[in-house]
């Protein structure tokens, strides 16, 4: 059985106007069941290592991006090993989400993994055979390291995020969308006996410079500060702060009734670098053409209430024929 789960464009976060409002396309995810013969035991020419199964899934990527014109995206590390720990805690326990048991969607995993970009999420897992059947009395998955895959693994899985058809087409607009520089792929086999499962994330990255935040989580009370160096010619538009309810943990049956997930939709405020209301918390400086920003979040116990704070980073293009603003980075704090 196979099943795909995009994020929330296959996501992307549209501006409308200037950046009033957050426009967004919603990401599913995929998941194949069936019987699929065990490729981590497989003798064939084309059986590949993780390693280079990832590297030629990169390859499909960048072809199917390619047909419509699009630069290429190239291997991004840290979003390697966001997408890989999510990849095998969805192998190991047979769940396809873009929550994990924690209750973390992708952009918080994607910070707690140290990226200073901005992350977009597909994901995949299929199964043959179930543990626990056929008189099985364990039903532990063990990730293995040094599986094999076959080209027609990759194949298959980057085929159906691609060959979505509309309007079920998250996915394939995730891998098409020309904002994208960056990748980190999970791929994930777990075994238990005969019984396999294969997982996949793919974490699409905006790479324009670099944001930070410090800390990522802080008592009612308490300040924390994002701050940024922005690629040459981009100029920031505006820092703007979500917020929605602190991650929980959630059970297996949780995670399988998630489907696409999204921006959080309960906007705090926007910061703008030419408001006065902006003045005291947030500078913009040039620094050998490239613009530098700090934002400071003083969080006030009367009015800052508990939750999973978002702070997205929106800038101007220097092309004057675009049409949309574009988000650089989303980063995550929680305030308890």
């Amino acid at each position: 059985m196979r099943k795909t789960r995009e994020f929330w464009p296959a996501g992307l976060l549209v501006p409308v106007l200037v950046f009033a409002s957050l426009a967004v396309a919603q990401i599913p995810c995929l998941a194949r069941f069936g019987s699929i013969r065990l490729l981590s035991q497989a003798s064939e020419k084309d059986a590949m290592s993780l390693a280079d199964a990832r590297q030629y899934m990169l390859s499909l990527i960048n072809r199917d991006r390619k047909t419509l014109g699009l630069r290429e995206v190239s291997t991004d590390e840290t979003a390697e090993r966001a997408g890989t720990l999510h990849s095998d805690e969805m192998a190991k326990l047979g769940y396809l989400s873009h929550w994990d048991v924690g209750g973390r969607k992708p952009d918080q995993r994607y910070n707690e993994a140290g990226g200073t970009g901005f992350v977009m999420e597909n994901g995949h897992i299929e199964f043959s055979g179930f543990a626990g059947e056929n008189g099985s009395s364990s039903a532990e998955y063990k990730i293995n390291p040094e599986a094999k895959l076959s080209k027609r693994t990759i194949d298959d899985i980057e085929g159906e995020f691609f060959n979505e058809q509309p309007p079920n087409d998250g996915h394939r607009r995730n891998i098409l969308d020309p904002d994208h520089t960056n990748v980190g792929i999970g791929l994930s086999v777990a075994n238990n006996g005969e019984c396999e499962r294969i997982s996949c994330t793919q974490e699409f990255i905006h790479s324009y410079g670099k944001v930070e935040a410090a800390p990522r989580s802080v008592k009612a009370g308490e300040s924390f500060v994002v701050k940024g160096s922005l690629d040459p010619g981009l100029k920031l538009q505006s820092v703007d702060l979500f917020w929605e309810e602190l991650p929980q943990a959630m059970t297996l049956k949780e995670l399988d009734a998630t489907h696409s997930y999204g921006p959080p939709q309960t906007r705090v405020n926007t910061y703008f670098p030419s408001s006065p209301a902006s003045r005291d918390a947030l500078s913009v400086t040039e620094n050998t053409g490239r613009q530098e920003f700090t934002c400071r979040f003083d969080t006030d116990k009367t009015l800052w209430k508990p939750g999973l704070y978002y702070v997205y980073v929106w800038v101007k293009p220097p092309d004057p024929t675009r049409q949309k603003n574009l988000v650089v980075a989303s980063k995550t704090i929680e305030v308890r």
